[in-house]
């Protein structure tokens, strides 16, 4: 469970600190390229270096690609704690910074039970920190779905099949939960029918995926690779609707879809214990937005340990929030980012009596 988070010289925050109450639920919000993507964005390359050792700038060439302009180091840190049954304290951080010959020198370095200690290079990872950093980072997910990705017929040889990042895999993701645990299929189903009541059932057929798969053939004694496509039998998602049954994902409503990606995530047999949403309320129509936040509210219940960040631009999303659960982000004339939680207004008092959070 992070509690606060600060970023140095990341993108547009020179000078950034997020600090979260206890509600595991929290709220982004702020003008376009106010820096709220960019929270969750470093927030997910914290997480990724809880899962393996790897090149969490991968996507992005280099480090100076998210790094301020005009400065040679950026850092990330993270604090928080673990509660499995007693709760254990941690401290997280990885910084970059620019070496004499224009390169990039990473460190990692942590703390649980006031025990500190770091790594150096870019092969590093929390891998070797304390349990309670790795199982607070380890499941974190990162969500921009798209609907259309959402609706796609697909195929997933994986044991545990998930929702990708970009909504990719919903259709074999549902099918592994409507066999593998019933029970969270029909929560699912329910709390879907509160967001969207048009919905009547979810389902999922076979139909047809082709998918690309590496080959090799020999020549002349060399090994050469090539890929090769191949029609295989998948699964797509079809819902019974109250305008009609079997009706494919591709005809449903964008928010219908995103709202079932969602929760398809969340109510997971393997959920994750931190969810970055950006854009949450894309699609939905204002009730079906308060709707949604309450089932939100509702899950995390269930998990003590799941927290949930997310990016809005909706006042009807930010109504059903406390202001301790919203950070407003701006930016300068300069463009530098600044961020407070809203119950630091001075005029909150006032607020709460006169005004919704929203």
């Amino acid at each position: 469970m992070l509690e606060k988070v600060k970023l140095h010289n990341f993108k547009s925050h020179n000078n950034t600190e997020l600090n979260f109450d206890n509600s595991s639920l929290h709220a982004l919000v702020g003008q376009n390229s106010s820096g709220k993507t960019s929270v969750l964005q470093a927030l997910h390359y914290l997480s990724q270096l809880a899962n393996s050792s790897v090149d969490i700038f991968q996507h992005e060439r280099a480090p100076q690609f998210i790094t301020t302009i005009g400065q040679t180091n950026m850092s990330v840190t993270a604090s928080g704690f673990w509660k499995n049954p007693d709760r254990n304290d941690w401290k997280a951080s990885y910084d970059w910074r620019q070496t004499v010959n224009d390169g990039w020198s990473a460190r990692l370095s942590w703390e649980a039970d006031k025990k500190p200690d770091s790594m150096e290079g870019e092969a590093s990872s929390f891998m070797y920190a304390p349990e309670p950093i790795q199982q607070s980072l380890r499941n974190a997910v990162h969500l921009k779905l798209v609907a259309t990705n959402l609706a796609k017929a697909a195929y997933s040889d994986a044991i545990t099949p998930r929702v990708e990042f970009d909504g990719s895999g919903l259709a074999p993701t549902l099918d592994y939960l409507r066999d593998e645990a019933p029970d969270k299929f029909q929560s699912l189903q329910e709390m879907l029918k509160r967001i969207v009541p048009g919905v009547r059932e979810v389902g999922v057929r076979r139909a047809k995926v082709m998918v690309n798969r590496q080959r090799l053939i020999e020549v002349d004694g060399k090994s050469i690779s090539y890929e090769e496509s191949q029609e295989i039998a998948g699964q797509e998602v079809v819902l019974d609707m109250n305008t009609g049954k079997r009706i494919p994902a591709h005809s449903i409503s964008e928010g219908t879809m995103l709202a079932l990606g969602l929760l398809t995530v969340l109510i997971n047999p393997t959920q994750p214990n931190l969810v970055l949403l950006d854009d949450v309320e894309q699609g939905l129509h204002p009730k079906a937005q308060r709707e949604l936040i309450a089932v939100f509210k509702e899950i995390i219940q269930q998990n003590n340990n799941l927290q949930i960040i997310f990016s809005t631009h909706s006042p009807y999303i930010v109504d059903e929030l406390t202001p301790s659960q919203v950070h407003v982000l701006s930016n300068n004339n300069s463009g530098v980012t600044r961020c407070k939680r809203l119950d630091e207004h001075p005029d909150v008092e006032w607020a709460k009596q006169t005004l919704t959070t929203g």
